[in-house]
């Protein structure tokens, strides 16, 4: 690859998206262009020129992890992600002012390198800890996909990404007093992404296929094959209390009068109190159901956590990405919208449709819903059986 900063030569650019396991990365060439690399209201570049360490194996693996499944939650190329990363800090490992702590000589802070301004509006709370830290590395990531994408007013992660809107957003990230095309800090950003075109590959050595993540601590790491009866367990426990309706799915067991939606309500147990606009009914909410089909499945051994965005950051249950959807077993936990605010429980495939049982909305009742018919999709989680429940017959749960 050319010199970034070669004088004499005019900029070229080619930019190929292509399609690598189940992700997406960016392959760029680059001409050169006689510039230097300057800053005004972005996030200032640590390092300059770069053409990355040539394999995402040289990434920290925690970092790593992060560009893959934010990336893909986002559908943002990874190693895109990573260059920006590289570029600004050499993925959190710079010991230079504003990268572990402190801002640098321009005001910016963390592994993303973000001002004080631009954080206040993009920043992101991924781990689920109730702070939007720019100084962690799972918030700073989310929080640099907010920003490529809210800086080229495509804030959802279901519109796709053109060539020249990558590269439109990754010089907004950093503009200086450049054109997209002449940004010497997008120059290098791509650059460094060239040098991680490998990293959908070293993810997968990894963390298997790339289909699912186990979360580190989790005592019940799922198989790639599905929890089995257990997962089916899941999705009769929470099926019992969906409405009863034609040419819906019939579980074993089904009440025979709706449960209403209840924002905050259910508990372990079951049907219970909402809060707020719930209080007056006595029913469920999304991760509610979701909860209490857990529990009652593995016989009280699996507690989760309460609301959808601390279950999708805990430690419990296995990540499925969002492109493996294919992939679905019965019980898996279905999570949609870009700030995780919707659950429900995949049911399985009858005749042809995939179903899942939900919690949709106040004034609904749960209910059989049409998985493919949803948008907004952003993964699952697979909760694997406790010790010694693997075997079990997939009835209800229920006693």
């Amino acid at each position: 690859m050319l010199s970034l900063f070669g004088c004499g030569g005019c900029l070229s650019v080619t930019m190929v998206m292509f399609f690598a396991l189940t992700a997406i990365t960016v392959a760029i060439t680059l001409g050169s262009q006689c510039t230097s690399n300057g800053a005004t209201g972005g996030t200032p570049a640590i390092f300059g020129e770069d053409k990355g360490k040539g394999s995402a194996a040289s990434i920290p693996t925690n970092y790593l992890k992060y560009y893959v499944e934010i990336g893909d939650l986002r559908n943002i190329p990874a190693n895109v992600l990573a260059g920006i990363g590289r570029i600004e800090t050499d993925h959190g490992q710079s010991t230079l002012p504003g990268a572990r702590d402190g801002v640098n000589y321009a005001g910016a802070g963390g592994p993303m390198q973000f001002l004080k301004s631009s954080w206040d509006i993009y920043g992101a709370d991924e781990n689920g800890d109730g702070e939007k830290d720019l100084y962690d590395p799972a918030d700073a990531i989310l929080g640099a996909t907010n920003h490529l994408r809210g800086s080229i007013g495509k804030k959802k992660s279901s519109i796709p990404l053109s060539s020249s809107d990558i590269r439109r957003a990754v010089h907004l990230y950093n503009p200086g007093n450049y054109t997209p095309q002449s940004n010497p800090y997008a120059r290098s950003v791509l650059a460094a992404a060239n040098g991680y075109d490998d990293i959908l590959e070293v993810y997968q050595k990894i963390y298997g296929d790339g289909s699912e993540v186990p979360e580190k601590g989790d005592a019940c790491s799922a198989s790639l094959n599905g929890s089995g009866s257990f997962g089916q367990r899941i999705a009769y426990a929470a099926a019992y209390f969906a409405k009863k309706e034609k040419g819906t799915p019939r579980p074993p067991e089904q009440k025979d009068t709706p449960t209403p939606y209840s924002w905050g309500g259910g508990t372990l147990e079951g049907v219970g109190l909402g809060i707020a606009h719930g209080s007056n009914t006595v029913g469920f909410d999304c991760s509610g159901l979701a909860r209490h089909a857990v529990h009652k499945a593995s016989k009280g051994k699996i507690v989760l956590a309460r609301t959808t965005q601390q279950m999708w950051h805990g430690k419990i249950g296995t990540k499925i990405l969002k492109s493996k959807r294919s992939e679905l077993a019965p019980g898996d936990l279905v999570f949609f919208n870009s700030d995780i605010s919707h659950m429900a429980i995949y049911y399985g495939e009858v005749d042809g449709v995939r179903w899942m049982v939900e919690a949709q909305r106040t004034g609904t009742p749960i209910k059989f819903s049409k998985f493919d018919e949803r948008g907004q999709y952003m993964g699952a989680l697979r909760i694997e059986p406790p010790p010694g429940m693997a075997g079990e017959s997939p009835d209800t749960g229920r006693e």
